[in-house]
């Protein structure tokens, strides 16, 4: 049995992978899940992880509160325009009758990786605060995780965060990822740690991953509340993609790498790259420079996946037929 940690800035992206990993109980134990500021302040992101794990249905690990703000920036952003003020589509839900634990974050996954060495995956749907902040402080961290599974980059697409369109990329402006662009500094230090990274990037949101009004109605139509949860805490998301994009499908990109983490052959264009991190240039911070390169070490980058594969894995999952 696989053992994993969750780290999540919980939105409704964040929820569906949560879940996933929770209904996953063939596949994978989930050990801690670990919360960081991204999405929203901290205090709703923990609130979202305990709702988001209590709507599995299945078991409830311990949740754990981490990183308030990024390491140097003071800013913290909030994406209530994009999955609503709760988080959660406008479920507007009342707090979990479960707490997080007292330990913070960052120590639950040193003590979890260290405790044993080898043996503990981490799947980061966020910034990378809390895993940056664990490596700083245990310099043995990088070389015991068995593997990092990260949201974060783009290698081609237009990013998320800076709002430059695919005809602005063709101009030669940058393009920015929201993991990587709210906190470039943590993502640097994991990126440069020597810790084994698959990095999925931004560029598998697009296409026939996207979810659809008959995948809705296949969540409504499932007959669990579990399902029905992720068919609602999305409809922020759905509404922002309309508004945005004019289109009626949307992207629940923090599914994307929970499901090629638990099901790795679903990955297509995986390479190895030497990568860096834009820290300096003010109108390139939080660009993600990715270099193809056979030779490469540790770092494996993830730029699409099958959807076909990608949604049978996941609504299986969440619908309750795995």
């Amino acid at each position: 049995m696989r053992r994993i940690i969750i780290d999540t800035d919980t939105g409704a992206d964040d929820a569906w992978a949560v879940i996933e990993a929770l209904c996953a109980v063939q596949t994978v134990k989930v050990e801690a899940i670990t919360v960081v500021c991204g999405n929203f302040p901290l205090d709703l992101c923990v609130k979202n992880a305990l709702l988001a794990a209590e709507a599995a249905e299945t078991y409830l690990p311990p949740v754990y509160r981490g990183m308030e703000r990024p390491i140097l920036e003071r800013r913290i952003f909030c994406a209530d325009y994009v999955h609503g003020a709760d988080g959660l589509g406008g479920m507007n839900l009342p707090p979990s009758l479960h707490s997080a634990e007292s330990g913070h974050a960052v120590q639950a996954i040193i003590d979890l990786v260290m405790q044993n060495p080898g043996e503990i995956e981490i799947v980061t749907c966020g910034p990378l605060t809390n895993l940056a902040m664990a490596v700083l402080m245990e310099p043995e961290l990088a070389a015991n995780i068995k593997q990092a599974w990260i949201l974060g980059g783009a290698a081609g697409a237009a990013g998320n965060l800076s709002g430059t369109g695919e005809e602005m990329l063709q101009k030669g402006a940058v393009s920015v990822e929201y993991n990587v662009g709210t906190d470039p500094e943590a993502a640097h230090i994991v990126l440069h740690s020597g810790m084994k990274t698959v990095w999925v990037t931004w560029d598998t949101a697009r296409g026939g991953t996207e979810i659809t009004p008959d995948d809705v109605s296949r969540l409504l139509a499932g007959g669990s509340g579990t399902a029905r949860f992720c068919a609602y805490c999305t409809r922020g998301l759905a509404e922002y993609y309309k508004k945005k994009y004019g289109r009626n499908t949307y992207s629940v990109i923090d599914s994307m790498v929970m499901t090629a983490a638990l099901y790795p052959e679903i990955m297509e264009k995986c390479f190895a790259a030497d990568c860096a991190v834009e820290l300096a240039a003010a109108e390139k911070r939080g660009h993600f420079y990715v270099n193809p390169n056979p030779a490469a070490g540790t770092t494996q980058i993830c730029t699409a996946i099958n959807a076909s594969q990608y949604k049978e894995k996941l609504f299986s999952l969440l619908c309750g037929t795995h």
